[in-house]
């Protein structure tokens, strides 16, 4: 069901990623469009020959923003205090490297620093380490320059969540391996004929059984221990028939080479069967992380505040501390954390978290604010607590409750498939007994059925659809946070879209893109002064568009002007010569009545120079996505925050009735929603907090990446860029990959009746089993491969 893609889609040259250029555009946003002048202009385009064809996240809008470099200012003090050598080293967490192209940037620009002396970068850890003569070295500008090509310096911390499972995996198949390789040493010379009386015989006997041993302890171990705890909580887990064939085969071969029975010994199965296993688990873990590291390290939520008065007077406290009564400030660009009354004359907020408006408004002396709402005007704002952080409703929508288990469909495999293979061993063992009186004959038809069933082609061709499925879909831009994703979405039968950050961007597009590139330097530059750290959306719009068209313009902009706001009406700044700019409302302070059809206006002295329109800026392909949605008979719903009007327009551009949306939503009546229309069927695809409650009723649940987002952390999947053709391209994934795994499940049912009936003959020889299962793990991958790179129908 993937959306089709218009004739006049492109790639962003920069990223990479897939967009509809809006006019002749070359770039899928503003930030990659900088990134790229400035690539150009320092002489660093090996970046592009180094990154190839992948594809990476777009820049987006974060190059915008300034860094806040204080704490990594103090940081390289205290190393250099404490340090007695002439070249000091430090350890930073970094944001953004996504290919070898990243990793040679940054050490590129590192090189060029004063003081430079080393650097050393860990991409899977997300971690720079670097070295630099003390006192010659400035921390600041390297930061400076790493952000201005989409990377983020912060002091660091280990995230042992994400990389410690992968870090024991990778041990784990180091060491089996080794085992792996002298076991077949030892027990190979058995195979081509080494007469027991050898003298070396008994010894490479033992040397095999003790390296199998190992590889059971070190690998094996893994999956008895994961068998056992999903066994505690009654929970079904692929890691069970796993266990259960690893202890059967170890335990036949300790029988086996102490009876001296051939027949039972499996040593060299259980090596090669842990190593096979540990490296199909860890592909599977490796992609799930691959995929989080993309994600930005951001504390979601607001963070800290400064406290007024009392003790603590002008010192910042984080929003724990914030108590009923509490007098606080909150700087440009940072949320409410608490409802509270404002003591300023008035201000401007945005209340784009709270009811999804992106429209800042103004907010006069001592009324309410709410919870959630942030400060985009220029001067920090002085607020009255009227609740404390723990009894705020920002509070308690931030808390995520965990999921609830539901049973899958692999669950419910697998109880048939362990009791069927049970049932067939035991009465095979029992047939056996009876026909023969053999009890050594009958344990070696049970052992080897409970061995050739196990599920090892499974276990490393489905982790290896996973990757192939999260590979396609990184092409598109979306990224799996959880494999429970999958079968989540095969229960979706409605998609929810908030609007404001979802269907369209954060920010709004700027109609008419020649007005700057048709300014002057003087009023480039006078612009350049009034958007500067003034987070009102349209001023971002168009600060971007500047330094999109000219780079080097920051850097003009040392010196701080001071630049007034007008609350409600705009911004002002006096240069030299008593000339006054303005840029607000299309008629404000305006010599005559020139602009009233814009949004905006920049003014000198009152003459008009530019006007500026403005439009909510719809993402790509949005309008063929909800198209393959109602082509694939999945309802398609808008549930947003915003006025009607607006909602109404979006919907008739998307081709959606009335009947599928709802404005001026809140959180409750989005999860309400979700509860009465669509409950245990919904995708929601939010971004603000106004979203979360309707994050917690929906089955499955995906972000863009933005600025402010606060449900990166509860989301299955996220995405970048300005298209939406990866959520289509999502379902249309999880059906290919349903349909291959369903051929790679056939070929293990045929694999398996096949091996189980020369078990049940008594048929099956060790060497056998040991030549069966690394052809049908090899025939699976094969189905996987070919299933996966097909085309969808």
């Amino acid at each position: 069901m993937a959306a089709t893609a218009s004739a006049k889609s492109t790639q962003c040259t920069h990223c990479g990623t897939p967009f509809i250029p809006k006019s002749d555009e070359h770039f899928c946003c503003h930030g990659c469009y900088y990134v790229a002048q400035l690539l150009d202009a320092q002489d660093l385009g090996r970046f592009y020959e180094l990154k190839g064809d992948q594809v990476v996240p777009p820049v987006g809008s974060k190059v915008f923003h300034e860094n806040d470099t204080v704490a990594l200012e103090a940081a390289i003090r205290e190393v250099e205090v404490t340090t007695e050598k002439p070249v000091a080293h430090i350890r930073f967490s970094i944001e953004g490297i996504s290919c070898i192209g990243c990793v040679w940037l940054i050490e590129a620009i590192f090189k060029r620093q004063a003081g430079a002396a080393g650097v050393r970068i860990d991409p899977r850890s997300s971690a720079v380490e670097l070295s630099w003569q003390t006192a010659h070295f400035d921390i600041k500008a390297f930061a400076t320059e790493l952000q201005k090509i989409g990377y983020r310096l912060s002091l660091y911390t280990e995230d042992s969540n994400v990389h410690n499972s992968t870090k024991q995996l990778t041990h784990r198949i180091g060491l089996c391996g080794f085992f792996l390789l002298n076991t077949m040493l030892f027990t190979l010379p058995g195979y081509l004929g080494m007469a027991d009386d050898f003298f070396l015989a008994p010894l490479f006997q033992l040397l095999g059984a003790l390296f199998a041993t190992l590889s059971l302890c070190v690998g094996g171990g893994y999956f008895i221990h994961r068998a056992w705890q999903a066994a505690q909580n009654k929970v079904l887990h692929i890691d069970l028939p796993i266990a259960t064939g690893l202890i059967a085969a170890y335990l036949g071969s300790l029988i086996g080479w102490y009876s001296g029975t051939i027949e039972l010994i499996y040593f060299d199965f259980v090596a090669t069967f842990v190593f096979l296993m540990l490296a199909g688990r860890w592909l599977q873990e490796y992609a799930l992380e691959k995929n989080r590291s993309h994600l930005q390290r951001q504390q979601v939520g607001p963070r800290k505040v400064t406290q007024l008065g009392g003790a603590n007077d002008g010192q910042s406290i984080t929003v724990q501390s914030v108590t009923k009564d509490l007098e606080y400030s909150i700087a440009p660009g940072e949320i409410n954390p608490v409802a509270a009354d404002l003591l300023d004359d008035s201000g401007t907020l945005s209340l784009e978290w709270i009811n999804g408006e992106a429209e800042p408004l103004i907010w006069k002396r001592e009324r309410i604010t709410p919870a959630g709402s942030i400060n985009v005007g220029m001067q920090s704002l002085r607020f009255r607590a009227r609740e404390s952080w723990a009894d705020s409703l920002l509070a308690k929508l931030l808390e995520r409750p965990g999921d609830v288990f539901q049973e899958s469909r692999l669950q419910t495999v697998l109880k048939w498939y362990i009791g069927t293979i049970l049932i067939i061993a035991g009465v095979g063992f029992t047939a056996w007994l009876v026909s023969t009186g053999n009890v050594l004959k009958a344990t070696q038809v049970l052992i080897s059925i409970l061995v050739v069933s196990c599920p090892c082609a499974l276990g490393v061709a489905l982790p290896m659809c996973d990757e192939f499925a999260t590979t396609r879909l990184r092409r598109a831009g979306l990224f799996i946070k959880t494999s429970q994703i999958w079968e989540r979405i095969r229960q979706v039968s409605t998609v929810v879209f908030d609007k404001t950050g979802t269907l369209t961007m954060d920010i709004p597009r700027l109609d008419n893109p020649k007005a700057i590139q048709e300014l002057d330097p003087l009023s480039i530059q006078a612009l350049a002064h009034l958007v500067d750290h003034n987070l009102h959306p349209i001023a971002r719009s168009l600060r971007e568009a500047l330094l999109a068209n000219h780079p080097h313009l920051g850097q003009a902009l040392l010196s701080v002007p001071i630049v007034e706001e007008f609350v409600g009406n705009g911004v002002a700044w006096k240069a030299a010569a008593h000339n006054e700019w303005t840029l607000g409302k299309p008629n404000w302070k305006a010599a005559h009545s020139d602009a009233a059809d814009a949004h905006s206006a920049l003014r000198q002295n009152g003459l008009l120079i530019a006007v500026f329109h403005f439009s909510e800026d719809v993402r790509d392909d949005a309008k063929k996505a909800i198209e393959a949605f109602q082509q694939a008979k999945i309802r398609t719903t808008i549930l947003s925050g915003d006025i009607e009007s607006r909602v109404t327009q979006i919907a008739q551009q998307l081709g959606l009735s009335e009947a599928h949306t709802r404005s001026s939503c809140t959180p409750s009546d989005k999860a309400d929603w979700i509860d009465t229309q669509a409950n245990g069927s919904a995708l929601m695809i939010g971004d603000g907090v106004n979203d979360s409650l309707a994050f917690d009723k929906a089955i499955c649940r995906g972000t863009p990446v933005v600025d402010r987002s606060i449900l990166q952390a509860s989301a299955d999947f996220f995405f970048f860029g300005r298209s939406l053709r990866c959520i289509p391209e999502l379902f249309t994934t999880t059906q290919l990959r349903r349909h291959t795994i369903q051929m790679v499940f056939t070929a293990a049912v045929l694999y398996n009746i096949a091996a189980v009936t020369l078990c049940l003959m008594g048929k099956m020889h060790p060497l056998l089993a040991a030549i069966l299962m690394p052809l049908s793990s090899i025939a699976t991958l094969a189905i996987a491969w070919l299933g996966m790179n097909r085309k969808p129908v």
